[in-house]
């Protein structure tokens, strides 16, 4: 896209309290969201993991049940007709129904309808009992920028982020759930939890603005870190980090012709072009047996 003067996009996370199970009234806070964000002037909204359901399940009966269809589905229903009424485009979690497994899923939508559905690749604990890992990457042109979408436990794998930048992302829409669980430090003394380093990281190593949407609240014993966050391409926080246990919607203006110039960490080094992958080739990972006793001892941290 040609960098001009003007090339500025408002950004909304937000950060509330999806109910496991209410899939109805999921939606409406969706969509209450949406509309408090788009009051503020947001272009761009994301919303947390698994905004449709919740995220702690306990069956296959309910997850089967709470999963619901990209297309057809009520809650992407509902969303795109909010985008429709508002003129506003919406990256928002979804327990996806597939035709033989389920994913958790993060779908683009605008007044257009759905644009694209990315599915995680990378399952974080007991999600790997009720999805299936995805296999695509995901950068959608919007009228705005292009959008690449990560979720979550993504983040922990730079060639996500590096992989969207490299597709020509220059924002990542990251719905996510961040946990207490297997963790000795929730927060430091600023309020940052450890996914917002990763969102900084990713954002300095690629120029690419980040925008996290965090949940709170508890949920059948896991507590969510909240601390939603947006960064900026320079890899430094335009919004937040938000409340650890408060619902809060962060807005942010990104300047897009920053992401170009964030590329450049001096006027003789490029982020992108310096890159040398013929020699980052990796060797197989080493076997891996058992489960270290140190992530044994920290579930007290849920």
């Amino acid at each position: 896209m040609t960098d001009s003067p003007n090339r500025t996009l408002r950004i909304a996370v937000a950060q509330y309290e999806p109910r496991i199970g209410d899939l109805s009234g999921n939606r409406a806070a969706a969509v209450a969201q949406v509309e408090a964000a788009a009051e503020r002037g947001a272009q761009l909204v994301v919303l947390p993991e698994l905004a449709s359901s919740g995220y702690v399940f306990s069956s296959e009966e309910e997850v089967g049940r709470l999963a619901e269809d990209a297309d057809t589905g009520e809650s992407v229903a509902a969303l795109v007709d909010a985008c429709r009424r508002l003129g506003v485009y919406v990256v928002g979690g979804l327990a996806e129904a597939g035709a033989n497994c389920r994913h958790n899923s993060a779908v683009v939508l605008g007044p257009e309808g759905r644009l694209a559905t990315y599915r995680k690749l990378h399952l974080f604990y007991d999600e790997q009992s009720w999805f299936q890992p995805g296999s695509e990457l995901v950068v959608v042109d919007l009228p705005f920028a292009r959008v690449g979408v990560a979720i979550c436990y993504d983040l922990w794998f730079p060639e996500v982020a590096r992989a969207l930048a490299l597709r020509g992302a220059e924002v990542i829409a990251v719905p996510t759930n961040w946990v207490s669980s297997f963790r000795r430090h929730l927060h430091d003394e600023h309020g940052y939890c450890q996914g917002d380093i990763m969102a900084m990281a990713a954002a300095a190593a690629n120029g690419t603005a980040v925008a996290c949407a965090d949940r709170v609240g508890e949920e059948r014993g896991v507590t969510f870190l909240g601390a939603s966050i947006i960064v900026g391409p320079d890899g430094w926080p335009i919004a937040g980090p938000a409340s650890p246990d408060r619902e809060e919607l962060l807005v942010a203006d990104v300047d897009l012709t920053a992401v170009e110039r964030s590329r450049w960490r001096t006027p003789r080094n490029h982020l992108l072009r310096d890159r040398r992958p013929a020699l980052y080739a990796s060797e197989p990972p080493p076997e891996v047996s058992g489960r270290p006793s140190a992530v044994a001892d920290d579930t007290a941290a849920s």
